[in-house]
Order: C-alpha cells, then sequence, then structure tokens
C-alpha cells in the first residue's frame, strides 16, 4: 500500500513476537505455517484417532522461566508471578526489539493493551504454599497474579506511560485489544501502542477429556472447515504486536509490516441460543463495520484468517457471517485458520491469527490450511468465491491483496480486523547501509547491550554466528543502526569501532563479537561516570599521527587556534607539524615540544567535550598540569599558550640534561645516586622513579644500574627537567606569571608537587607555578588521589601508556574494589589514529558515558538475533495432590508439574555465621524467602536487592510476629543491611522484658 492510498485512520504493524507450540518466533512460526506443519502434541505423536482417556494439549517453551534480572525482580518475586505475566513481558521486550524501538529513548507516549487466561497458577501452586504467602504478602502476590495489573505490571516494569488497560472478553481478547489500541491511537491518547494476550497451562504436559456435546476434539487435532470435524484443541499461546499511526511512519523505505485499515468490535447481544453460542447477525454486523471503516468494499478482501475452531456450530455460523459480507463479490477469497497448527489459545488466539495474516501480506503468500490424517472432505463454505488453500500460493497472482482477521468470544464480544500490506518494492537499505569508506571523523560503531556478563556472551555470539550465516548479505548500516536505536541500552555493555571499509569493518565486527563472546566479565556500565583525563609531558614520543585533523574539521579548527596563540606569544610555528618525521630534531627541542603537547592535549580536551566527555578530574605530568589548567580555567587561552612558551623557552635555555626511569623506590634511588649531582625528577610508582643530571652523571647512573642488574630506559629528552638544572628558570618564569591574571581552577586538577588536589590558593600563585617546574613530580601520589575520589574511566591522552600503566598498576596494588576502566584514547604504535579515537569513544560509551555514537537511523530495523533470555527455571511447585481441575487446564484434565532440571539446581539457604543468634539466623531465613536467588550475605541492602516500600511492610510484620518484636518501617530504612538489620533486632530483643511478656501470654491463654 502506497503512502498515497493509506487511509488518514491507517495503523501500521510495526513489531510482532509470539510463541505457540513449535514456535517461538515469527520466523519458525511463519516456516511452519507455509510447510502446513501441525504442532499439536497428537500430530506429533501421530495420532489421527479418538482415544480414551486424557489427551494432551498444546504448550509452549519457556512458560516455567523468565529472566527476572532483565526486569528488575527478584528471583522470589519472579517466582511468584503469574507465568502469563512474565510470558507477556518477555514477548513485549521482543516485539519492541522487532520493531525497532527503544522506548526509554522514544518521545512517544506507550500504551498497552493485553489480556490473559485465568489464573490458575495463583490458586493452585502460590496461595497453596504458605511460606510465600507469609513472606510475600497477599497484595504483592496480586500484584503479579491478578488480571487487573497484567497491563499496568507490563507498563511498570518497561517504563511506558500511556494508557494501559487489561482487555477480557474471551477468545476474542487479544484482537479487542488490538482494535483499543488503535482507537487509542487514532485519538492520540499515545503514539506507540503494544496489544496482545496470552494464555499459559501452568504444567508441563496440559491435558484435557473430551466429551460428547463439548468443544474439545475427541482425537487432539482441530479441523476447522471440515466435515466431520468434532471440536478444538485447547493450548498455550501468546502474541504480541506493536503499532504505530501510519502517517507518523517516515515517507521513504519499507517501515512497517502491515496496515490497520479498519476495524471493529460489537457483541451480539440476546440474538442467539445461550450465551456460549454464536450469532450469524452479531458476526456479520462487525464485518460490516470494520469494511466500512476501511472504506473497502467486500470484493477487496482477497484473504479471511477466520476464527475457525473447528466446533461443528461455531464454523456454521462463522461462514454464514462470512458469505453473508463476502461471499457476493466476484474475485476468488480464500479462508484460513491458524488453530489447526497450533490449537485454540484462548485468550491469544485473535493476535496470533493476526500475526499470521500480516506475515502472509509482508510475504505475499497465501498461507495453506494444513491437511491431516483422518481429515473429511472441505465443508461448504457457502460462497463461489470461497475457497480453503491446502497449499501456499503467491498472493498477488492469485487473490486481491487485502486480508481480514476475525476472532469472535465465547460470550458474544465480536472483533474484525481489516489488513493491507505496506508499499510494494525491495526493502531499502538505509543511508550508509552499503557501508562504503567515509571521509570523516564521525565513528562507526557496534553497540551491545544485556543486563548480565552472560546475556551480553550470549548476544555477541548469537549476532556473530547471525552475520556468518542468515544475516550475511544484510547492509552494515541497517545493522549498527539497528543496534543503536532499536535496543534499549542496559548495564553491561560492548562497542566496536569499525573501520571504513566495508569488507575491513565486516571482519572487525565479526572479529569483536567473538572476543566479547569469548570475554571476562567486565563491570557494568554507571550512570554520570566520573571521568578522569590524564595529559602527557615530555618524555613521551609525538609524531603526525597524534593531531588526526584531516579527518575532523573541527579538531583542525581547534588546534589553528591554538596554534595561532602559541605564535602570538612568540612561541614555534607548529602549523606544518603533520608534516614532520618521527625523528624530526625540533621533537626534541624543549622549546617545541612543549607548546606542541600543549595544543595536542587542550585539542583533545576540547573534542571529548564535543563528544559528551567533560572531565571531572585531570592530572598532568609537568606541562601536562599546565594543559589541564589551562582547561580549568586557571588561565585563559591566550595566557595560557603565553605561559607554555615561555616555560618552554626558558627550560630549553637551561644546560643540556638527561633523565633516566629506574625501577627502584625513592629511598633506593637516592642510595643509588649518592655522591652524584643528580636529582630525583618524579615518583611513578612504588619502584618507579625517574633520576636526572647532566649526561655524564646520567651515564653513571647507568653504570651502577647495570651493576646491580637493573633495567633502566632514557627518556627522549634533552634536559634534565625537574632538577637543580632548572632553577634560574624557575625563577624566571615566577617574574613572568606575575603580570597574568591566574583564576581557581573550575574543574578539579590534581598537583606534581603535592600529588593532592590543586587548591584555589595554589592555582592563583605564581611561585607554585614556578615550584612545579623544578620539584619531583608526584605522579604517584597524584595516581593515590585520582584513585581514592570518584573515579570510573581513566583517560588517557597520548601514543604512550606512561601514565595509564601507573594507574593499572596503583588500583591492583590498592586493591580497589572497583578500579575504573583505563581507555588509552590514541592507541598504540602503528595503529590507525582515528580508529583508536572511535575505538576511545566506544569504550567510554561502554562505561556509561553520554557519548553519542548513533548512525544514521534505519528506515527499516534489521532482523537481528532476539534477546537472550536467561534460560531460569522460577518456579512454585503445586502441592502433590490430585485436583479435578488444575493448573490452568480444561475442566477433567490433570496437572503434571515440571520437576526442576538438571541444568538448575534448587538455590542453597542463606547460611548465618556459626555463632550467629537464633534472632540472626530467623531473620536471615526471612530474608531469603522474601528475595530468593543465592543465599543472601550480611552485607546485602534490602533497597539493593528491589525491595519496595510494600514489601518492607510486609517483611516487618512476618519478623515481629515470628520473633515477638516491635520493629517499625524506620528501623529497617535506616538500617537496611542484613548485619545492620539484625543488630537492630537484636537491640530490641535485649530491651524487651521476657518475664512481663511471659505473663501476658499466659494471662491471653487463660482468658476463656
Amino acid at each position: 500500500m502506497t503512502e498515497s492510498d493509506r487511509p488518514d485512520n491507517a495503523v501500521a504493524v510495526v513489531g510482532l513476537a509470539l510463541r505457540v507450540p513449535g514456535a517461538s518466533d515469527p520466523g519458525t512460526f511463519w516456516a511452519n505455517i507455509v510447510a502446513g506443519r501441525v504442532s499439536l502434541p497428537a500430530a506429533r505423536e501421530d495420532r489421527a484417532d479418538p482415544v480414551d482417556g486424557p489427551l494432551v494439549a498444546g504448550q509452549i517453551d519457556r512458560y516455567e522461566r523468565f529472566d527476572a534480572e532483565l526486569f528488575g525482580m527478584t528471583h522470589a518475586q519472579a517466582a511468584t508471578t503469574d507465568p502469563q505475566h512474565r510470558v507477556l513481558t518477555e514477548l513485549t521486550w521482543e516485539a519492541l526489539e522487532d520493531a525497532g524501538l527503544d522506548t526509554e529513548r522514544d518521545d512517544g507516549r506507550v500504551g498497552v493493551f493485553v489480556g490473559c487466561g485465568p489464573d490458575d497458577y495463583l490458586h493452585h501452586h502460590v496461595r497453596r504454599d504458605d511460606r510465600v504467602v507469609r513472606t510475600q504478602g497477599t497484595e504483592q502476590i496480586l500484584f503479579g497474579n491478578s488480571r487487573d495489573y497484567l497491563a499496568t505490571a507490563l507498563s511498570y516494569r518497561l517504563g511506558l506511560t500511556g494508557p494501559s488497560m487489561t482487555v477480557q472478553t474471551a477468545c476474542s481478547t487479544s484482537l479487542v485489544a488490538v482494535h483499543q489500541a488503535v482507537r487509542s491511537l487514532l485519538t492520540y491518547e499515545c503514539d506507540i501502542a503494544v496489544a496482545g494476550g496470552v494464555t499459559v497451562f501452568p504444567v508441563e504436559r496440559p491435558e484435557y477429556r473430551w466429551s460428547e456435546g463439548g468443544i474439545y476434539a475427541p482425537d487432539g487435532r482441530c479441523r476447522a472447515f471440515t466435515r466431520g470435524s468434532g471440536g478444538t484443541v485447547p493450548s498455550g499461546g501468546a502474541g504480541v504486536v506493536v503499532l504505530r499511526r501510519s502517517a507518523d511512519l517516515p515517507q521513504r523505505g519499507r517501515t512497517a509490516r502491515a496496515h490497520i485499515v479498519g476495524s471493529a468490535v460489537n457483541n451480539d447481544g440476546a440474538d442467539r441460543m445461550a450465551m456460549s453460542a454464536p450469532s450469524p447477525r452479531g458476526q456479520a454486523e462487525v464485518i460490516r463495520e470494520a469494511l466500512e471503516v476501511a472504506g473497502l468494499a467486500a470484493e477487496d478482501i482477497g484473504y479471511v484468517e477466520a476464527h475457525g475452531t473447528g466446533t461443528v456450530l461455531g464454523d456454521q455460523v462463522e461462514l454464514a457471517a462470512l458469505a453473508e459480507v463476502y461471499g457476493a463479490a466476484t474475485p476468488g477469497c480464500a479462508i484460513g485458520a491458524v488453530k489447526p497448527n497450533v490449537g485454540h489459545t484462548d485468550t491469544a488466539a485473535g493476535v496470533v491469527g493476526l500475526i499470521k495474516t500480516v506475515l502472509a501480506l509482508q510475504q505475499d503468500t497465501v498461507p495453506p490450511v494444513p491437511a491431516q490424517p483422518g481429515d473429511g472432505p472441505d465443508a461448504e463454505l457457502g460462497a463461489a468465491r470461497f475457497f480453503i488453500p491446502r497449499q501456499a500460493r503467491p498472493w498477488s497472482t492469485t487473490v486481491p491483496r487485502r486480508a481480514a482477521v476475525s476472532s469472535f468470544g465465547l460470550g458474544g464480544t465480536n472483533a474484525h480486523v481489516i489488513l493491507a500490506p505496506d508499499a510494494d518494492g525491495p526493502v531499502a537499505e538505509g543511508p550508509g547501509a552499503a557501508g562504503g569508506p567515509e571521509a570523516s571523523d564521525e565513528p562507526r560503531v557496534a553497540v551491545l547491550t544485556a543486563a548480565t556478563p552472560q546475556a551480553l556472551r550470549d548476544r555477541a555470539l548469537d549476532l556473530a554466528t547471525w552475520l556468518d550465516g542468515p544475516g550475511a548479505d544484510t547492509g552494515l548500516g541497517d545493522v549498527l543502526g539497528t543496534l543503536w536505536h532499536g535496543r534499549r541500552h542496559l548495564a553491561h555493555r560492548a562497542a566496536i569501532a569499525l573501520p571504513p571499509d566495508p569488507e575491513q569493518a565486516h571482519a572487525a565486527l565479526r572479529k569483536g563479537l567473538r572476543e566479547v563472546a569469548e570475554g571476562a566479565d567486565l563491570p557494568p556500565a554507571r550512570p554520570e561516570p566520573a571521568v578522569a583525563v590524564l595529559l602527557p609531558g615530555q618524555g613521551v614520543r609525538l609524531s603526525a599521527a597524534d593531531a588526526p585533523a584531516d579527518r575532523d574539521p573541527a579538531f583542525a579548527a581547534d588546534l589553528t587556534r591554538l596554534q595561532d596563540a602559541v605564535l602570538r606569544a612568540g612561541g614555534p610555528d607548529l602549523r606544518d607539524f603533520r608534516t614532520w618525521d618521527g625523528d624530526d630534531p625540533r621533537l626534541l627541542d624543549t622549546a617545541v615540544v612543549q607548546p606542541l603537547l600543549f595544543t595536542l592535549g587542550l585539542a583533545h580536551l576540547w573534542w571529548l567535550e564535543r563528544r559528551g566527555i567533560r572531565p571531572d578530574t585531570l592530572l598532568g605530568h609537568s606541562i601536562g598540569e599546565l594543559t589541564a589548567a589551562a582547561y580549568a580555567g586557571v588561565f585563559d587561552v591566550e595566557d595560557a599558550a603565553a605561559a607554555v612558551v615561555r616555560r618552554g623557552a626558558l627550560m630549553g635555555e637551561a644546560p643540556p640534561g638527561a633523565m633516566l626511569a629506574v625501577p627502584l623506590d625513592e629511598a633506593a634511588a637516592r642510595a643509588i645516586t649518592a655522591g652524584l649531582p643528580a636529582d630525583l625528577c618524579g615518583v611513578n610508582g612504588p619502584d618507579a622513579v625517574v633520576l636526572g643530571g647532566d649526561p655524564d652523571t646520567v651515564a653513571e647512573i647507568e653504570r651502577r644500574c647495570a651493576e646491580r642488574g637493573l633495567a633502566t630506559t632514557r627518556l627522549a629528552t634533552s634536559h634534565a627537567f625537574h632538577t637543580r638544572s632548572m632553577e634560574q628558570a624557575a625563577a624566571r618564569f615566577e617574574e613572568f606569571l606575575r603580570v597574568l591574571p591566574l583564576s581557581a581552577p573550575r574543574t578539579k586538577v590534581i598537583s606534581n608537587v603535592s600529588g593532592a588536589e590543586l587548591t584555589p590558593e595554589q592555582a592563583t600563585d605564581p611561585g607554585y607555578w614556578a615550584a612545579q617546574l623544578r620539584a619531583t613530580v608526584r605522579l604517584a601520589d597524584g595516581v593515590r588521589t585520582l584513585l581514592a575520589g570518584p573515579c570510573d574511566v581513566v583517560v588517557g591522552v597520548g601514543g604512550s601508556r606512561s601514565l595509564t600503566n601507573p594507574v593499572r598498576r596503583a588500583a591492583r596494588d590498592l586493591g580497589t574494589a572497583r578500579p575504573p576502566r583505563i581507555v588509552d584514547m590514541l592507541g598504540g604504535s602503528g595503529q590507525d589514529v582515528t580508529l583508536a579515537r572511535h575505538t576511545a569513544l566506544a569504550q567510554l560509551w561502554a562505561a556509561g558515558c553520554a557519548v553519542d555514537l548513533a548512525p544514521p537511523r534505519p528506515d527499516r530495523p534489521a532482523p537481528l538475533p532476539r534477546y537472550p533470555f536467561a534460560d531460569t527455571r522460577h518456579w512454585i511447585d503445586a502441592p502433590d495432590t490430585p485436583s479435578d481441575h488444575a493448573g490452568g487446564t480444561p475442566p477433567g484434565s490433570q496437572e503434571t508439574d515440571p520437576p526442576a532440571p538438571d541444568d538448575t539446581p534448587a538455590v542453597p539457604a542463606a547460611q548465618p555465621a556459626p555463632e550467629a543468634s537464633e534472632i540472626a539466623t530467623a531473620i536471615t531465613e526471612i530474608w531469603q524467602d522474601a528475595f530468593g536467588g543465592a543465599p543472601l550475605a550480611p552485607e546485602d541492602n534490602f533497597f539493593t536487592l528491589g525491595g519496595s516500600s510494600l514489601q518492607a511492610a510486609q517483611l516487618i510484620s512476618v519478623i515481629n510476629d515470628t520473633l515477638l518484636l516491635a520493629l517499625v518501617l524506620g528501623d529497617l530504612y535506616e538500617h537496611s543491611d542484613l548485619a545492620a538489620f539484625i543488630h537492630r533486632a537484636e537491640e530490641l530483643a535485649g530491651e524487651r522484658d521476657d518475664e512481663e511478656l511471659l505473663r501476658l501470654l499466659n494471662e491471653i491463654e487463660e482468658v476463656p
């Protein structure tokens, strides 16, 4: 359907997900449909004849499993929650991903319209476990089980802010929910809508019994519109669609799976034999109304996905209604039904039929109704244009390319929806999908996120496998755009920067994904992480690659601005730096190198800021501290350039000297230089110092170190900085600074002189900056100060790891509980500097920084692998007592609970310390029951574990009743760690008068 053909009231189906017998994703489901595959247990067991005893109903995968961590639920909450709520939550997540929507970042309001089957899990599992009821409380249990909270709990778990309501009309529930969603979109109550339904039998092998005159099939097969059909087959199932106003879709590219162009809902009223009987008049009226809403005629419809239960009365009434509205037209019209494939999924039946029809339109294929062993001839369909396809066939050459879907509820609520295909033609790739080389500094980064480290590894492996298989021909731009725009950004992250060449980019992506899949756990990203930036001093090797200005005009402009400021201050001409060779003698000239380091460092700080990274802390080495001070506002740019030029010139006029890195501590370094005119230039670590002096002195130090077997490294400098040779330069530098205005730093800067934070008094004192030129660089102390403060990410500016390695070592030596992520912004030797900078941005984003790496949004989301939900069983087993109607299966069924699988052993109870008091033991057990999961530790916090105010009230009540205490909510809020709460309870118990308590209890027992 082209945009010009699209009615104003059209609503696009942009995403979908489902679970039915035999399929847990739309692709497998469609393959089964096209193949005419029946996924019901009777078909799998090849039972075509009626049998005595119970028959097996349909069941879905993962009904007892759930990813609690992804949705912020404790293990105990997940186990207490109805599997229907849980399945619907995971399917909504999948459907939103299929739509390429991250509702946290999308501006639109998302409405929820869903329904579910009976809450039998509540009655037959949860409420029969007294321990669960006691620790969870009635209110919490109802939040996870009552139909009243099906939609609202889903909105809470996913953060959806549009209208949220549960719809319940029996078998037509989910298609009525779709109609309600369409109405809400068209009246602008919401901008995106989630609609669907779910029915889950909380048993591994749900069973039903056939009875004469009932609605269930005697042989476990549904034979809709077939003579001799004996009824339907109950089945678990669920489906969700994501809808948007068609008018809101982009004008170019295929952005929808199909469009809903009309829908209607009504009720049969009293015009029927009984409340459970259908009415042909009511069904015909709802069909006619939907056509009128769509502005279409009967001959425009080429396929009807019927309710098709396979019951004699139901099929006859439905065919009569279809014939009344659609039968008089001339083009052929196929009649289909999904229930012969997957059974009657009750509240999910309508949306499952809708999804089947959407896929059929999208694939331009009329889907078949499966032929089954024991089928009779097709029923009389009531109109010459009707036919039942038994083989898949091309749609556009067979019948009009419009479709309708019916769903009729027991109780008389009918729904009918009219669908039209999206625009004809191939799916358009998004901008950059072909992935040609780029002549810009815009990063190309593939991002992956997950709720846990294992899910991140699984997601990376799934994507790598997909890229080697079904996704091999998908445009790289579509993949990157879908990963960024169409997936929620979760705490555990990986990001892979890619080169501009398409072939190299694909190879790098596959390699990076495999590395993530095989990698170790990384800490989760932090919201607004504290970032520190390290700025190098002299001694690092510089090259033209450190100034990648050709692909970044803004960076080039910053460099030009700073180079011009250096020139105006009488400094060297750095404008042709990119043409210098690596052995250019100017790179050893102090008067040149210091201004060069200043311009490169400050330009990179501004570059980071443009990318969304504003440092919280700056630690510069020697000249790097002046660069940090300039960024922090101690100097303005012109004055900073003048100070740096003057400093470099003065230090360059000092006598020649040399500097030597030696693996010794301070005391040992002073001992080895005894009797020599040498100075301690810097302390980089507990056994890493830099010594300096005149060339002969340094040569003697080298000789002494060699005698002791110590490996030393000469630094690439022409002078001995931070030694006695710099005293005259320091004095003259102080005089120069006295005429410059100095301000207190606006950003935290760590002092080289003290190793502590630079104070406002130091920053504004010219004498400090003179001393900084001469004094020992206390880098090791500065690193300890850095790690002691808020520091989540450390960025090293420069091609050397001379500053980041001391941070790595210090974090390891100090045993930092959560060491910072360390990012070397310009990579290593020989690495493409642009790719290295993009890799740094990727690492910063993975750490939680607000880096905008957004690629163009694709016209249509790439069909990437689904989220790898945790395969964890969350279940409360029902008591081993027989029941005539158990577990949500039809009347007369028998429940068989699934055993806990071998790969998910029972979680042991929390174990208090051996010397723990009875109070500590009791409270620990109650907390463990309340939260579930791994055994609790004394430092575990009630709120970090996921506790709510409602849960707090229940916990206090249970503990007070168990231990006869008088704890109040404030005790838990003020002592929220388990150990602290136990201590508070023991304090109250110590204040209790047990004799008085026993006396009162005796009096109560004596009352007649």
